[in-house]
């Protein structure tokens, strides 16, 4: 049997839109090219793919069943197309900001030295929107935050692994006045904080009465994306900064700034999940790449508990 992979692209645009008026515009062709496009492919399986009514189309068991097969197939058809044309492996990851910021320096230079020929696209986008990307086989890894990647509707669909799991620690001026106390949450939580995240799910994980606190105390002053963009607010200024002891082993300490032990009681912690597509078929680069961010992870911690 030959199944045209143009028709499965037209077959999946219609699936995913609900509406051949929608999915014909999105292709740029016309409303009956596309309804003899699909015609043909039901007749090329021997089956129909969609209930058809005035009001609306319906996929079928056995369309359902194609719009996973043909995900796969589509995916794998381009990735072959690429590295036929170019003759290399290409790796696409799709992470949270503060996982590209805190981690994914490191972690390429590592996988660099194992796999120099494979090419590798790291971009950060939401959660949902990565996850759409990983299930259509965009992309073959994610990394996030586990407590975000746990509400994901369709994980179940996933293989999630903890890689990485590490204390924050407080960065501020090695001439900060809290430094001249007991560093207590009351007496800490007088300054400001610029936070790198704190999100909606992450307050959730909060403990009730910590997070009321934090509240009463307008914690974070500033809420920024950027674990930079924090360390730089550190160094000019009296705020304090929550970063994942890594990344402060490497940065803060090179700006000459003062890391100390976390000092909120809430229990956070840098817990970053990898997320793929499980497909049955052993991949050593991909678990590699992988591996490196562990890896990375544990090295700095080591050198850092090393450092007199």
């Amino acid at each position: 049997m030959n199944i045209s992979l143009t028709r499965l692209a037209r077959f999946l645009a219609v699936y995913r839109n609900k509406s051949f008026s929608r999915a014909a515009s999105e292709l740029g062709m016309t409303h009956s090219a596309l309804s003899k496009s699909l015609q043909l492919l039901e007749q090329e399986l021997g089956t129909e793919l969609f209930s058809r009514t005035t009001r609306s189309i319906v996929p079928t068991t056995a369309g359902n069943r194609l719009a996973d097969r043909a995900e796969k197939l589509l995916a794998m058809a381009d990735q072959i197309g690429e590295e036929v044309l170019t003759g290399t492996r290409h790796i696409r990851l799709i992470a949270g900001p503060a996982v590209i910021e805190a981690s994914l320096a490191p972690a390429l230079a590592s996988f660099y030295k194992a796999y120099p020929d494979i090419r590798v696209t790291a971009e950060t986008l939401p959660l949902d929107m990565a996850a759409a990307q990983l299930r259509q086989r965009d992309a073959e890894l994610l990394l996030f935050h586990s407590t975000t990647v746990n509400a994901i509707p369709e994980k179940r669909l996933f293989q999630i692994t903890k890689i990485i799991d590490e204390a924050y620690v407080a960065v501020l001026r090695q001439d900060h006045p809290v430094l001249q106390s007991a560093c207590s949450i009351d007496e800490m939580l007088q300054y400001k904080w610029a936070i790198p995240g704190y999100g909606k799910i992450y307050r959730s994980a909060i403990p009730t009465e910590i997070e009321k606190k934090y509240r009463r105390a307008g914690f974070p002053h500033y809420r920024v994306l950027s674990l930079v963009t924090c360390l730089a607010l550190v160094a000019e200024s009296d705020m304090i900064t929550l970063l994942p002891a890594s990344f402060a082993a490497r940065e803060a300490r090179a700006l000459q700034l003062k890391v100390i032990p976390m000092p909120l009681s809430d229990g956070a912690r840098y817990d970053v999940s990898a997320v793929i597509f499980p497909n049955g078929d052993p991949d050593p680069a991909l678990d590699a790449l992988i591996n490196a961010f562990a890896i990375q992870r544990n090295t700095a911690l080591l050198r850092d508990a090393a450092t007199p």
